[in-house]
């Protein structure tokens, strides 16, 4: 007996130095708090501040999780460091207990669709039966009323036995109704079900959603508090400007309401965040562009390509500068970027030989590209929260009241119908980002338009639509033609009649034209008289009044018809007599179309 217990003994000691030890427990993740957002226009930067364990010191891993599946693992980074030093950070996806656990839930709504598909079969099943049994009973009725007929007929009539059939028609022929819309009620029921669970099990075919921890390795000297910034890209989130601007001609004011309409689908709530909106690009490069020399060389015989074939070869160029320089922001190595740059460099190139062999009329109408985009950033006021959701959410960025100065606008040569206009400055302490805008005045709403980008102190104007007391007509008072020499010579006189239906004058810009071409030694044209002087407004004088742009500014008194207020003016053009006037060509005039459409963006 004793030495098979001292066996035992030996055998249950063995055993138990043979047991592998304990594997470490793993810390319990950290959720912190979301502190801020950097929020850009298709992802975002997200801040959790993460309390470190007061009582833990040395070299040890936190876990902070989960994070949302639209995290970039290779974003995830810490700073703002306080009580300890980072050593590493590493972003791993959860484990797949979740999986586990949803792959029973796709075996349980499986069995619930086959057992509904298996029931509504059934029901409908019942719902026929029932049919039949009706059938039969409008069938019985059709027998027994005519053969009661023939026995009152006959003078002889079963009163007792017609009574129960027909007891028993309406009876039977009730419970089959009834049975039927009950079997309906219920089809009704679990087709609804039916359609749920079929959206979930398309749901749970595409796998779990996958979330991610992020495992700190740090090092805490002692003991006490510390805290640490876990930072990480997410996607399916962005934002876009939308601007309610309330005008009041009372007090010459306008109100700008700037709001953010901001979509937020990351998989995470923000709750009573900081918020900052954005619209640079947040992983562009901190590579400046360099300069490389213009290399050239000349040869006899070469011939300058035709202005339209110069035309697309500048805008080709354009375009791929263009490219260049976007590709060199997203470039991820020194190498990368660099090479860029040399194509932008390269582009940039074949747009200065053509400026050196092109007139300087056909390349101010050639396209330049578009502006590149302001990089602004608003920090809203106080802390938001966001929900996780696809609807999009209104958030206010700023409010701003600013003084303006309202006058009417008259374009007689395209319509009588005369405008509503205000000219303000960006007073604001930021810039604006273009967008769309909700325009009122008067407490009216006017309409829709879209203003773009517009910096701090820059001034611009907003149009308040259509003014239906105040017309404007434009009519031709004379033409005349002589030849002089070789040359010809025309003289045109037009005549604004403006009706003003107001109890009150209104100041009046009233826009008109002349011919215009580049090639001043071809045609000459000049203003002659006009009965009222041209705007002496710097910005007009500068841009429009040399490209043949007539602009008078007035104040147009109330009166109509005999009352009306008369504009007249007369302009001369004179040129070869050998030449005709005629239409550009439509090359130049989509040209023409595209410096229109930049201008008016300005």
């Amino acid at each position: 007996m004793t030495v098979i217990a001292f066996g035992v003994i030996a055998s249950f000691a063995i055993a138990q130095e043979a047991e592998p030890p304990a594997a470490p427990a793993e810390p319990a993740p950290l959720t912190g708090k979301i502190s801020d957002i950097t929020l850009y226009q298709g992802t975002a930067v997200v801040s959790r501040l993460v309390d470190i364990p007061a009582d833990k010191t040395g070299a040890f891993e936190i876990v902070i999780g989960p994070l949302p599946s639209a995290t970039d693992p290779s974003s995830v980074h810490a700073d703002k460091v306080k009580g300890a030093t980072v050593r590493s950070v590493a972003c791993r996806s959860r484990p797949p207990a979740e999986a586990a656990k949803l792959k029973g839930r796709a075996g349980e709504v499986a069995s619930g669709i086959a057992d509904l598909e298996i029931k509504m079969a059934t029901a409908n099943n019942e719902i026929a039966l029932r049919r039949i049994r009706q059938g039969f009973l409008k069938d019985l009725q059709r027998f027994v009323a005519p053969a009661a007929s023939q026995e009152m007929t006959h003078g002889v009539i079963q009163s007792k036995e017609i009574e129960a059939v027909t007891q028993m028609h309406f009876r039977e022929y009730e419970k089959a109704s009834q049975e039927i819309l009950k079997l309906d009620l219920e089809i009704k029921a679990d087709s609804k079900m039916l359609s749920d669970f079929k959206k979930e099990q398309a749901k749970l075919a595409t796998g779990p959603p996958v979330t991610y921890d992020a495992v700190v390795y740090l090092d805490k000297p002692e003991v006490g508090a510390a805290s640490i910034n876990l930072n990480y890209f997410v996607g399916d989130c962005g934002w876009s400007p939308v601007y309610n601007v309330r005008g009041d001609t009372k007090t010459s004011g306008v109100e700008i309401e700037f709001n953010a309409l901001i979509h937020q689908v990351s998989g995470e709530d923000w709750n009573e965040a900081r918020i900052a909106l954005s619209t640079a690009s947040p992983k562009t490069s901190a590579y400046n562009p360099r300069l490389a020399p213009l290399y050239v060389g000349v040869s006899s015989g070469a011939t300058n390509q035709a202005s339209d074939a110069n035309a697309a070869s500048y805008k080709s160029a354009v375009a791929k500068r263009n490219n260049a320089i976007k590709s060199q922001y997203r470039g991820k190595t020194m190498d990368e970027t660099a090479s860029q740059n040399f194509l932008a460099n390269d582009s940039a190139a074949s747009v200065q030989l053509i400026e050196l062999s092109e007139r300087l009329s056909e390349l101010r109408l050639m396209d330049q590209g578009g502006e590149e985009d302001l990089s602004i950033r608003y920090e809203l006021a106080t802390p938001v929260t966001l929900v996780s959701r696809r609807d999009a959410q209104m958030v206010p960025v700023l409010q701003h009241q600013s003084p303006a100065k309202f006058y009417h606008v008259a374009v007689p040569i395209l319509t009588t119908s005369v405008f509503r206009e205000a000219e303000l400055a960006n007073a604001t302490s930021r810039d604006l980002l273009g967008g769309q805008v909700n325009i009122f005045l008067d407490g009216e709403f006017k309409g829709r338009t879209d203003i773009p980008s517009i910096a701090r102190g820059r001034t611009f104007t907003l149009g308040f639509g259509v003014d239906g007391q105040v017309k404007a007509r434009r009519s031709l008072v004379d033409r005349r033609e002589d030849v002089q020499g070789g040359n010809r010579q025309l003289a045109i006189t037009a005549e604004i009649t403006v009706d003003n239906f107001k109890q009150e004058p209104v100041k009046l810009r009233i826009r008109e034209r002349m011919p215009f071409m580049e090639d001043t030694a071809k045609l000459r044209v000049s203003i002659g008289e006009t009965s009222h002087t041209l705007s002496s407004n710097a910005d007009y004088l500068r841009y429009e009044k040399p490209k043949g742009i007539l602009r008078w500014d007035m104040d147009v008194p109330p009166g109509s018809l005999d009352k009306s207020t008369a504009l007249r003016y007369t302009y001369s053009l004179e040129f070869d007599k050998s030449l005709t006037l005629h239409d550009i060509s439509q090359e130049q005039k989509k040209r023409a179309q595209k410096e229109f459409v930049k201008d008016s963006k300005k």
